[in-house]
């Protein structure tokens, strides 16, 4: 999977993962829309089409796994593209794989307030 392609689906999973964080502080209400589903503890998004492509991401939250698959509407083909459990990385507290570090923005912030 291309560089891009990775990043798109880290973008994903933080997106779900701050919204289930959301709602359920009771800080959202609940909402539900046309491309998305629940049933059992799973839960499905399709995204926007590009170049004839769509994304569609299934999240099973009770075996806390997140697979991404691509529907093709030209030869109505839909193949997997990525899937992993997010158990370990809730335990995470500081970690990314690019930009701005955490320990850098408090130490930007902090120099500010001076």
């Amino acid at each position: 999977m291309a560089k891009k392609e990775w990043k798109t689906a880290l973008i994903v999973l933080v997106s779900v993962t701050a919204g289930f964080l959301l709602a359920g502080s009771g800080i959202l209400s609940r909402v539900h829309g046309q491309s998305e589903g629940r049933t059992a503890g799973v839960i499905c998004v399709v995204g926007q089409a590009v170049s004839q492509y769509a994304p569609i991401v299934l999240i099973d939250v009770p075996d806390q796994t997140i697979l991404v698959y691509e529907y093709g509407y030209q030869n109505d083909t839909i193949e997997l593209t990525a899937a992993r459990t997010f158990r370990w990385d809730k335990l995470l507290t500081d970690f990314q794989t690019d930009g701005v570090t955490v320990e850098e923005v408090r130490r930007e912030v902090t120099r500010r307030q001076r």
